[in-house]
Formats: C-alpha cells, structure tokens, sequence
C-alpha cells in the first residue's frame, strides 16, 4: 500500500455502505456527502506556447485532470459551493511547484480547491504560500505502521524511511500496512 492510498482511507473512513466518516466531513464542512475518487475531469483551455502548424494559436484544446477527490455537497448553504475538490500531498517525494500548478489547474474548473500536506517544519513553510494563492491549507500527520517482508515483524515509525527490523536486527524491505494516530488540522 502506498502512503497516499491510505491517507485517502483515512481521511474519508468509509463505512460498510461507504459512506463517509471521517475527517473528510470537518474539512468540507458538512456530513451530507458523496465523493469521487481520481474522476478524469476534461477542461477546454487555450493553446499556449506551442505553435503547430494544422492549428490556429487561438484553438481551443481539451486539458485532462484527475484529482484526488471530488466532494459534492447534497445540501450547501448560499456562501458554499457544491463541488470541493481535496488533493493530497505526501511527504514521499513533494514537490511544492508541481503541486501549485496542479491544483491552479482544478481551480479553473472547481473553484473551491483544498489542499492538504504534510506536517513538519519542512513541509508547513509551504502553507503561507497556498494560502496566498487562495487555497484553504491543512496539515496530515500520522504513524506509519511497517511489516517486515522478511520475518514479519511490525514496526510503527513516523517519517516515510522505512525501519530497521528489530526482530532481524537489519534493514529490511518492509511494506506499509496501515496509519495510526492520523490527524487533519486546518493552517489559519
């Protein structure tokens, strides 16, 4: 399982009928909800910096985006949008750009876009900077739970670098098995 997979677990808790129950219900603000996961979304945009010869400059083009998860709410008040759209970040390769033009890029469609990365000094100096762009801002935090491939001992470790097995008293491949102790709070 990958770290993203199962903060996207985590963070909508999904009951027998999959319902929502989780966090996801504080950070849209509201428990009348359905969700979508990874919907291909399609958006007309312009052509920009790409001159190819069969089209004209001013040709529209079809753009394809996917966010992490598209929340509807069935009953939003008069000052609230239907449609939330939530992309995750994790702390396995951020990259604080690609993520900026990324959900720039749902915003042209979606409007109301939230953001949520990872807690941590190195992470949370990016929060001022979303917020500028307009974008509501919320911190992850958890324990990774490790299972060793080798002997299968289970090891619970924050940060995403795998453990030292202490059972095999190495470094072994180990594989994530669930979070523990997971939490979503708002930057203000």
């Amino acid at each position: 399982m990958k770290i993203h997979d199962a903060l996207i677990v985590e963070l909508i808790k999904p009951d027998r009928h999959g319902e929502a129950t989780g966090d996801i219900i504080k950070i849209v603000g509201s428990s009348k909800i359905k969700y979508q996961l990874e919907e291909l979304v399609y958006r007309r945009g312009q052509l920009t910096n790409q001159k190819i010869h069969y089209l004209n400059v001013m040709d529209q083009v079809w753009h394809s985006m996917s966010p992490d998860i598209i929340v509807t709410r069935l009953r939003p008040t008069s000052e609230e949008r239907a449609k939330v759209v939530i992309e995750v970040e994790t702390d396995v390769d951020f990259d604080f750009g690609k993520s900026l033009r990324q959900i720039k890029n749902y915003n042209k469609e979606f409007f109301d876009v939230r953001v949520i990365i990872p807690a941590g000094k190195e992470y949370e100096m990016f929060a001022p900077l979303y917020k500028n762009e307009g974008f509501r801002v919320w911190f992850w935090q958890a324990v990774r739970v490790w299972q060793c491939l080798r002997c299968g001992n289970v090891t619970e470790k924050a940060g995403p670098i795998q453990p030292k097995c202490n059972k095999c008293k190495k470094y072994t491949e180990h594989r994530l098995i669930e979070l523990k102790d997971v939490k979503f709070d708002e930057f203000v």
